[in-house]
């Protein structure tokens, strides 16, 4: 009866785990959820992410440089034997029990502005990093939104061809039975066979087509890949009302809300405050330094206890040290020589980043207006293969045409639904990334 009640509750206990579990497990997303996944989970984001903290921990060490040093030191000694007495300097013959204790502090007053400098570097660099992690993450979104559109393009295809077989499919059955009671012509009934066949070969490439997409998605989103993961689609139109932008309208935008022109920008100021940090050293450093020091023996009781001997032999000092750089092996000077270096390397990156914003900015709304052309044209084709596809399918099933004119129809009309449907997602594509430079996330 115990033994009964113990599997009872173990099952009622695992149950709800293991209910709950089952449906933590997400295998339906949007696009928006596959955005913000990838923002979280992917590898690049994070080790972005992990390279805007190492930039800041930089940052916060320069600014601890300003801070004075302290150090301390503690030692102690036992002696048997002949020794010497560390408070007499007197050779005695006994066990003595030492230390010496130390502490120091020290301060740069003046290092040619280097500290000052160094902080001005790390901070841009700071900025920097963190405008690179954005730009990692923008290239990381618009990465997402093409794949989870060729997901979708690639679902749509996939029901396009299977809709165009079963068409076919309906034709070969009517086929089938007039062939074999000898009312056509036996090439009629082939030729729509072959088709069949082609189209069962087409489906199968698009359901593979569409597979390799999701597993393209999956990588991004950084997920295992299931069979079972689905995706929503994107019912929305493409807006052929919208309005047009200027392309320096758009540049603009881009440069003001994209991280790609921005990290540029202050990698050229980081490597412009570092170059005054390094040309800094050749200035004299000036120390202001102080230190305490005592020593203890048990040779001389009477000085008294440990904490009388380190009272009584307490020292002080204070000091200010001079440090003027005169020979060490041109070595700042060939550092001076590598930040230049540096900066015309930095500033050769913003020019050339600023270029190719200008250029890719004009090509968005090049790759726009096409795409907006060619569906709208493609949606007119279909409309004329609709039709055209309708008049000789009647024709066929009348006897009017043979089989060979009839998959020539129908072969246009699919294959204008297919490109209609790329155009459409295209378009969709092309909107997005326009917006994402105009900065509408």
């Amino acid at each position: 009866m115990n033994t009964f009640k113990t599997t009872i509750s173990f099952f009622l206990f695992i149950l709800p785990l293991f209910i709950y579990g089952q449906d933590s497990v997400k295998t339906h997303y949007n696009l928006e959820e596959c955005i913000a996944l990838a923002l979280k989970s992917n590898a690049e984001a994070q080790k972005s992410a992990n390279s805007s903290e190492a930039a800041l921990l930089d940052l916060r060490q320069a600014k601890a440089s300003l801070l004075p040093t302290l150090s301390g030191q503690l030692d102690h000694n036992i002696s048997t034997g002949f020794s010497t007495d560390p408070n007499t300097n007197t050779i005695v013959s006994q066990n003595i029990t030492s230390g010496n204790q130390y502490l120091s502090t020290n301060v740069v007053l003046f290092n040619g502005l280097n500290l000052l400098r160094t902080i001005r570097q790390q901070a841009f660099a700071y900025r920097a990093t963190q405008m690179d992690e954005q730009r990692i993450k923008d290239e990381l979104t618009m990465d997402v939104i093409l794949a989870y559109l060729q997901v979708i393009t690639a679902k749509d295809a996939l029901n396009q061809y299977k809709q165009q077989r079963d068409v076919t499919q309906k034709q070969l059955e009517r086929l089938a039975i007039l062939n074999k009671d000898g009312a056509v012509p036996p090439g009629e009934y082939y030729d729509v066979k072959g088709q069949f066949s082609g189209d069962q070969i087409t489906v199968l490439t698009a359901e593979n087509t569409l597979r390799t997409n999701v597993i393209t998605l999956t990588r991004l989103l950084n997920i295992p890949y299931s069979k079972v993961l689905t995706f929503e689609p994107i019912n929305q139109l493409p807006d052929v009302t919208s309005a047009s932008m200027s392309q320096q309208h758009l540049y603009e935008k881009a440069a003001s809300s994209l991280g790609t022109l921005k990290a540029a920008q202050f990698w050229k100021e980081s490597a412009a405050y570092q170059l005054k940090a390094t040309r800094s050293l050749y200035f004299p450093t000036l120390f202001l330094g102080g230190n305490l020091s005592s020593r203890y023996s048990n040779a001389d009781q009477s000085r008294g206890t440990y904490m009388d001997q380190i009272q009584d032999n307490l020292g002080k000092g204070v000091g200010v040290t001079l440090s003027i750089p005169i020979l060490d092996g041109f070595r700042r000077r060939i550092n001076v020589s590598r930040a230049k270096l540096e900066l015309r390397n930095a500033e050769i990156d913003l020019e050339t980043t600023e270029n190719n914003l200008q250029q890719q900015t004009a090509q968005v709304l090049i790759n726009l207006q096409t795409a907006k052309e060619k569906y709208l044209e493609l949606r007119e084709q279909v409309e004329a293969y609709k039709e055209s596809f309708r008049v000789a399918e009647v024709r066929f099933e009348a006897g009017d045409i043979n089989s060979v004119e009839f998959l020539l129809q129908k072969n246009k009309y699919d294959q204008a639904n297919i490109s209609l449907v790329v155009a459409q997602y295209e378009w969709q594509l092309r909107q997005r990334i326009a917006n994402y430079y105009n900065g509408r996330r």
